[in-house]
């Protein structure tokens, strides 16, 4: 916890410092908020977890729940992942939350948010985009579902889908992607696997 309040502290700053056009908090203190974050995170999100720490983990999950934080700071902590530019945590952090509750509107938010950062990712671009508009759609869905009350969230989603909306579509398009988009199974694992790729292709 004390991890996650110094990053919140950093990123705070930073956005003071950019609004009031101070001088810019140094690298390594950015750089220090995002080491202790991911810290923070690996204690208890799986795929940063030692494989003896899992097995431990999944004998006592009946009994408590191995230190993983409640629904909303796991919200929290994905917004500060997509600040600090981990995707990869980002959509695991998601996927587990989607797991415990999928009519969420912030989640779908948030996964949808982190596929348009990642709309122009070399030779998956267009999934990402894909994956985006499929995400936001039903973030929006939702939010009109469940009476949200949260005017710059929709105005945020809206204006992605606009970017991402193909030439000529129009709003109405939009439902159609929900349908026929990506499942949200195994949503992390597309990440994994691309940067597994990509790190084989640096290889050769």
């Amino acid at each position: 916890m004390r991890a996650l309040c110094r990053f919140v502290l950093l990123s705070v700053l930073r956005g003071i410092s950019r609004m009031h056009d101070a001088a810019p908090l140094s690298p390594h203190l950015l750089q220090e908020g995002k080491d202790y974050l991911k810290r923070s995170v690996s204690s208890w999100l799986p795929s940063l977890r030692p494989q003896t720490e899992q097995l431990a983990a999944q004998q006592e999950e009946e009994s408590e729940q191995s230190g993983v934080p409640p629904y909303e700071s796991r919200i929290t902590t994905a917004k500060l992942l997509i600040e600090a530019e981990e995707p990869e945590m980002v959509m695991e952090v998601c996927e587990g939350l989607l797991e415990e509750d999928d009519e969420v509107v912030q989640v779908w938010y948030l996964l949808g948010w982190v596929c348009y950062l990642q709309r122009d990712k070399p030779e998956e671009a267009e999934s990402f985009r894909d994956s985006a508009r499929t995400y936001l759609t039903r973030a929006k869905k939702l939010y009109v579902k469940l009476c949200c009350d949260d005017p710059p969230m929709l105005e945020h989603v809206e204006q992605l889908l606009s970017e991402l909306r193909p030439e000529g579509a129009s709003a109405a398009d939009d439902d159609e992607d929900d349908e026929d988009g990506p499942p949200i199974d195994d949503i992390a694992d597309d990440f994994i696997h691309s940067s597994d790729e990509e790190e084989n292709a640096m290889e050769h």
